[in-house]
This record gives C-alpha cells, structure tokens and sequence, in this order.
C-alpha cells in the first residue's frame, strides 16, 4: 500500500512539483483507525514518510513535526550560546504545507458454518493544504483477509 501510494503522491504535481518543494508532515497524528482490528498508525505513517524521502529526491520536503520539541531545545542552546551554531541558522522552524491525514475502516464476516473470519480494511488517505484545507491529493486503498477465527480476530 505505501509504495503505491508513494508512487501515487509523486506522480501528483500539486504535491511533487512546486518550486520550491512543498513541505509536508506525515504522521500518525491524523491517521484515525475506526477499523476493528488493532492496527499500529505509526508503522503505516513511518513506511510512508521513509520510502517517500527515499524517493522524493529532493521534489518533496518532510517537516518532523514530532521532534518539535528536540528541535526547539536545540534551537534555545544555539541563541544562548551555550552550543555553536552549525551550518545554518534560521528565524523560524520549518512550517509546513500540507499535512497527510485519513481514517482506516472494516468490515466484518462470520462465516459459522466453516468457522472463517472475513475482514475487509478499507484505508483512505488525504494530503490537506494548511493554509486553505483544500484536499490536493487523496487515495483508497484496500484489502481483505479471511481465515480461520483465532486469536487475531477476537
């Protein structure tokens, strides 16, 4: 799923082919699960944001937003002095211009007289620009598991 997707977003020149590259966050922050399966939000955002970095080369910027706070400690050391100022200075953290968000779903079925468990996950998935909330880009993506009901399942 997030190497289509991936191919999907920089095929996008909305998203991919600004000048200078957009910035974007990709996290697990508006990634809703309102599936009935526990899913782990943050190693779908995490594979996505790795592989499109891989790819981007340079036509997309990611912001990491969830190391705010590493950032801004760092940032207070440089303007006290108190460490050098590396390569480069700015006035202001990175801000970004869009932000991936979506929600994941399912669907489930109970076959009783053969025991098996039929799951449909439906993921839905949208790059929302921050200024104006417009959707510049949206994906579907979908899968279904059936088996026997175990442990995954209850």
């Amino acid at each position: 799923m997030t190497d289509r997707m991936m191919r999907d977003m920089l095929s996008n020149p909305s998203v991919a082919g600004q000048v200078p590259p957009a910035r974007v966050i990709v996290d697990a922050d508006y990634l809703r699960n309102e599936s009935s399966s526990r899913i782990n939000r943050n190693i779908i955002t995490d594979r996505l944001r790795v592989e499109l970095n891989r790819a981007a080369n340079g036509r997309i910027v990611f912001v990491g937003r969830h190391y705010s706070d590493m950032v801004a400690e760092e940032r207070r050391l440089k303007r006290e002095n108190e460490v050098s100022h590396g390569s480069g200075q700015s006035a202001l953290p990175s801000g970004a211009d869009y932000r991936l968000g979506g929600r994941i779903t399912s669907i489930d079925a109970v076959d009783a007289s053969q025991g098996k468990v039929s799951r449909y996950h439906q993921f839905i998935f949208e790059m929302v620009d921050l200024e104006t909330s417009n959707i510049v880009w949206t994906g579907m993506y979908d899968y279904r598991r059936s088996a026997q009901d175990d442990i995954i399942y209850r």
